[in-house]
């Protein structure tokens, strides 16, 4: 490992295994609570949406052309429509955005098993092809259920991503945790 990496790890593995845990605590509440955590995360994306549309208007200007920086302009307003409609009307915002979720896992599922298939004989294929299928399910399992998923999928999905990231990050903090001793 990287001299510099290790000295790193050593120095801040508290404060990694403190964002760890509160990973982990979010999570296992958006897991409990999935109706909440979905509008928050819905709020959330629109407050990243207007942000992002607001450096949009400001890299618009950045063109060469009058036509491109009015498309730009276009696509800067459409961002920031979005995200105050989600910031506004996040009950709402979720259906939107938990019918994209369904189809997204839908069509991953597919694409995974896809490669699976064509890379079938190689080495973690079936692994691949083991992640489409559960992509496929979870795809299929929330627009099955839609729109009545919009109250659970995408705090559910949210939480269970929180808990593998604070477990990944409590991880590496004991890896520092390790290294500071020696």
């Amino acid at each position: 490992m990287d001299p510099e990496v290790r000295e790193g790890l050593a120095r801040s593995w508290k404060g990694l295994m403190a964002v760890g845990v509160l990973a982990i605590v979010v999570g296992c509440v958006a897991i409990l609570v999935p109706a909440v955590a979905s509008v928050g995360t819905a709020i959330f994306i629109g407050w990243i949406l207007l942000i992002a549309g607001a450096f949009l208007v400001a890299a618009a200007f950045s063109a060469h052309s009058v036509g491109t920086v009015v498309l730009r302009l276009i696509w800067a307003a459409l961002t920031a429509i979005v995200g105050i409609w989600l910031i506004v009307e996040p009950h709402n915002g979720t259906l939107t955005l938990t019918l994209v979720l369904g189809i997204y896992f839908l069509f991953m599922g597919i694409t995974r098993i896809s490669v699976a298939f064509m890379a079938r004989g190689q080495r973690n294929a079936g692994w691949v092809g083991l992640s489409g299928v559960a992509g496929l399910l979870v795809g299929i399992l929330v627009l099955a259920k839609f729109p009545s998923s919009a109250d659970w999928a995408i705090g559910l999905l949210v939480g269970i991503d929180l808990i593998f990231a604070g477990w990944t990050l409590t991880s590496v903090a004991l890896v520092g945790k390790d290294l500071s001793r020696a």
